[in-house]
């Protein structure tokens, strides 16, 4: 064993191993500079990333602040319009009350002239039912008398007509 320890130390020398070792170590160098390499770009790709992140962040920011300051607006809108709202309500209110009064006055004062008037034709027809009523009076005998005279004379001509006159 020996031997063949002493052929293959022979045959492997100290140079050789020595070479072996730094091609490894220059591999393994090479290697890990392409490694940090590919981490450098990645990095650079991640720096490139955040800082595109961070602007569209800003712009977000910047966006929920206008939000924000609109969102404010539109609730001092809707204060402002309640408000006015209930002012108009109570406006309306107040109109409708006097509009009913003046309504309730007018037909009061109709009713007032209504019942004159009223009263007023009573008294007239009151008055033409006497003036009828004394006026047919004196009518009626005379619508006798003229009756009596027309049923006379057609009693006349019937018996004229028949020859008895």
């Amino acid at each position: 064993m020996e031997n063949f320890m002493n052929k293959l130390a022979e045959k492997i020398s100290a140079q050789d191993i020595i070479r072996a070792n730094s091609q490894a170590e220059a591999a393994e160098a090479q290697r890990i500079k392409q490694e940090a390499e590919h981490y450098r770009q990645q990095l650079e790709e991640i720096k490139q990333a955040s800082v595109e992140y961070k602007a569209i962040l800003e712009e977000m920011r910047n966006d929920s602040d206008d939000y924000k300051n609109q969102l404010k607006e539109m609730q001092e809108d809707y204060k402002a319009y309640k408000q006015k709202l209930e002012e108009s309500d109570t406006k309306i209110h107040d109109v409708g009350v006097q509009v009913y009064r003046n309504v309730q006055a007018v037909i009061e004062k109709s009713q007032d002239k209504s019942k004159e008037d009223i009263k007023d034709l009573q008294n007239r027809l009151e008055t033409l039912q006497v003036s009828v009523e004394t006026k047919n009076s004196a009518l009626l005998p005379l619508t006798i008398i003229t009756m009596v005279l027309v049923i006379a004379d057609l009693v006349f001509n019937i018996l004229r007509f028949l020859g008895i006159i």
